[in-house]
């Protein structure tokens, strides 16, 4: 089975009923705060202080004391760490409704990660003690970190294996659908996600060099596997070009679901 076969398995075979068209996403993911009964995200709130979010601003540092949690209301966060030779490796990106700053059962009082504003927003913070209080006490804010924190590890562990087993345009091409997935709404017919990602941040989800990841896109983008439209990247609704074979995973899910999958990216060199 190819591997364009086995997406298109994947596709049907998790999609909902009910969506538009009959169709959405091959999974649906849920964010913390959807998760949470309407009392005990009620009582969460009433605890929690509003932050403005400013882009680029550092959320927290890897290695500094964890005191507080917060909860995305608006905007993305990058979770980041370096590695020794000092390259940015970028874990995951967390949008409205996610949970970051909370390292479960972890006894380390350091964080374990960095977090950075990608678009600027609003999050809500709690005391980590009060949260885990909350915690305590209401076990369905609980049982929703517990699914939050699944879902965060299926996300990083399907990077990982993409790291290890795929090619460049390939892994562009599977970082596109997880994005998809995770964030993004069916408008019109289209899948579309409202997102500002350099090459470079593209580069450090990935494992690879911007330059690299430069050359993917443009080849992705002659091969009629992506359409650059301003900030847009565009998956046509039409098979690429013969030769685009090997790099059309994106194309099988793009079929199963829309006409087409628009993704608001500002692609910045």
């Amino acid at each position: 089975m190819t591997m364009t076969e086995n997406l298109e398995d994947r596709s049907n075979a998790d999609a909902p009923a009910g969506a538009e068209g009959g169709q959405a996403s091959p999974r649906d993911p849920v964010t913390f705060l959807e998760l949470l009964p309407t009392e005990d995200r009620n009582a969460l709130i009433e605890r929690c202080t509003r932050r403005v979010l400013t882009r680029r601003q550092v959320v927290f540092s890897r290695g500094e004391p964890r005191t507080s949690v917060f909860i995305l209301r608006t905007g993305l966060v990058k979770l980041q760490r370096q590695t020794s030779a000092g390259n940015d490796v970028i874990l995951t990106l967390c949008g409205p409704g996610e949970l970051i700053g909370f390292s479960g059962l972890s006894r380390s009082t350091a964080r374990v990660a960095s977090a950075q504003v990608v678009e600027a927003g609003e999050a809500l913070a709690i005391d980590d003690a009060d949260f885990r209080a909350l915690m305590a006490t209401r076990p369905a804010i609980a049982l929703a970190v517990i699914e939050s924190m699944r879902w965060r590890m299926e996300s990083v562990s399907d990077a990982l294996t993409d790291i290890v087993s795929e090619d460049v345009p390939n892994r562009i091409v599977r970082l596109l659908q997880r994005l998809a997935v995770g964030k993004g709404q069916r408008r019109n017919g289209e899948w579309a996600i409202d997102l500002r990602l350099t090459h470079q941040e593209m580069a450090n989800m990935i494992g690879a060099r911007r330059q690299t990841v430069t050359t993917a896109l443009n080849d992705l983008h002659r091969l009629g596997v992506l359409r650059r439209d301003q900030h847009r990247v565009v998956i046509p609704s039409k098979p690429p070009r013969a030769g685009a074979t090997a790099r059309s995973m994106f194309w099988a899910f793009a079929a199963s679901g829309a006409s087409l999958l628009a993704l608001d990216f500002a692609i910045l060199v």
